[in-house]
């Protein structure tokens, strides 16, 4: 007679508590707002004041959204105008270097204030020019001048425009955001000032039946 072999033999396997499996129940946030229409009696009153604001703040929010794009739609054209007549208003124009001796060296950019004459609508006219720091007396420059001749900022482009009406808008309703956060921060500090002075005279009383004074 065999001997039974040891991968012969039944293999029983036992269950420890840890191997019994656990059941939870995952629940939905329950959001502050709700509880402005709750009927639960643990719902306090300052519960319901800062549900009040939160709701109050979001709104706000969302108001200022079509807010603020009219204001960007409104800065877009003005801007666009602007930087539009620029466009038309200035020109490029050559200007010779005068005098380079007293220029004053631009250290970021590494051009020169330099003396220079150049001719616009029929009319000489001189100024300090910004020019290469190696220019010397008798280089030509461009420079862009208005319409009266006289020295003028490149024209903007007028996709720039666009920019300034995001960052006008968004600068807006950021402000508007901010100042619904602070309300809602100030209510809730407050809110919770008079809880915790709640919950403070409340275990004074379970602690102490006759109040916090000690009287029965």
């Amino acid at each position: 007679m065999a001997a039974p072999r040891p991968h012969d033999r039944p293999i029983s396997i036992q269950t420890t508590p840890d191997d019994v499996l656990e059941t939870f129940t995952m629940r939905l946030p329950r959001w502050s707002v709700f509880e402005l229409v709750s009927r639960n009696p643990l719902v306090r009153g300052t519960d319901r004041i800062e549900a009040l604001v939160l709701t109050l703040a979001i709104v706000l929010s969302l108001l200022a959204v079509p807010l603020t794009g009219a204001v960007g739609t409104a800065v877009y054209d003005s801007r666009r105008d602007v930087y539009a007549q620029q466009a038309h208003t200035r020109h490029i124009t050559t200007a010779t270097i005068t005098d380079d001796t007293a220029a004053q060296y631009i250290s970021r950019t590494g051009d020169a204030t330099m003396q220079a004459r150049w001719s616009a609508f029929g009319s000489e006219h001189r100024g300090a020019v910004t020019a290469p720091n190696a220019s010397k007396s008798g280089d030509h420059i461009a420079i862009w001048v208005d319409v009266t001749g006289a020295l003028a900022d490149k024209p903007t482009p007028t996709s720039r425009a666009a920019l300034d009406a995001v960052t006008a808008a968004v600068a807006l309703w950021a402000g508007v955001a901010a100042a619904a956060a602070i309300l809602l921060a100030g209510t809730r500090a407050v809110c919770n000032r008079i809880r915790a002075i709640g919950w403070r005279h409340g275990i004074d009383t379970l602690v102490r039946p006759g109040g916090p004074s000690g009287q029965p």
